[in-house]
């Protein structure tokens, strides 16, 4: 067998915006196919990365990777922002607390062949290493670029972002940068997080003020170490790629409905990539 030569991407799925997560089982299941269908490439990859946000209800969530382990040898996650959301008093009660939900979410998955949920760890399929973590923002834009206080930030932060009312217990930023140190280490060739490191291309709304401090972090001293790579990231809605540092970025979401008029699963081409 020869070495991997490409992936397929999608990041911010965002499911049950798409599809009402009410009724269960086979109507669901009709649902998800019928949306996922339109979605796939003509020819699939072997490997499927998803870069986070799939959606605030695990059975759905479980649904739809079940169908897409049909086309789908090894399918590659993330933990996105929205994966650890706490959307009602329901979700509350049943697991009461963020990280408890996303433990639920492995635990369903671990039924299905060839699931990885990347936390700071690396998986080599056929002589291609993928690594990652989801990452969290760090509030630098903000305080390098518009010279406010972490307190300042903190501030806005929960005056203008969702993640503080749903997410029971937020992500360690510095914790989840140790895991991205963790993976670098392995010398990975695909790096794939939620939170993209680098907010120098940010466009449309995420270019405009304070609050792009919530859609990256400043990875620039971890994309020194990434020439000839590929990092796959994340929560911005936006389609494109870019060179930076030697190394290529990444980002297909499906976002909201009405964000794209055709969002579609993308292959990604490993080896070079001319503008």
């Amino acid at each position: 067998m020869g070495k991997l030569s490409r992936f397929d991407l999608i990041s911010d799925i965002h499911l049950d915006h798409w599809i009402s997560p009410v009724p269960c089982g086979a109507v669901q299941s009709r649902k998800i196919e019928k949306l996922f269908s339109r979605m796939l490439p003509v020819s699939p990859s072997p490997v499927l990365v998803i870069a986070g946000d799939m959606g605030h209800y695990n059975n759905q969530n479980y649904l739809m990777l079940e169908f897409l382990k049909q086309y789908y040898e090894h399918i590659l996650i993330v933990r996105g922002n929205h994966d650890l959301y706490l959307v009602s008093n329901q979700q509350r009660r049943k697991f009461g607390s963020s990280d408890a939900r996303w433990e639920d979410m492995k635990n369903r998955a671990s039924a299905l062949d060839n699931l990885h949920f990347l936390e700071g760890t690396c998986v080599t399929i056929d002589g291609v290493t993928f690594g990652g973590t989801g990452m969290w923002y760090d509030f630098q834009y903000g305080m390098q670029c518009c010279g406010h206080s972490l307190e300042q930030m903190t501030a806005i932060w929960q005056e203008t972002m969702n993640d503080g009312r749903y997410i029971s217990g937020i992500p360690d930023a510095e914790e989840e940068k140790r895991k991205l140190e963790l993976v670098l280490a392995r010398q990975p060739d695909v790096i794939v997080t939620h939170v993209g490191p680098d907010w120098t291309h940010a466009k449309n709304r995420y270019a405009r003020g304070v609050t792009k401090s919530f859609y990256f972090f400043d990875g620039q001293a971890y994309l020194d170490q990434c020439e000839g790579k590929i990092w796959c990231f994340g929560h911005i809605h936006e389609h494109y790629f870019y060179i930076h540092k030697g190394c290529r970025l990444e980002n297909n979401a499906m976002g909201y409905p009405g964000d794209f008029a055709f969002p579609r699963i993308r292959t990604i081409q490993i080896g070079p990539r001319n503008r």
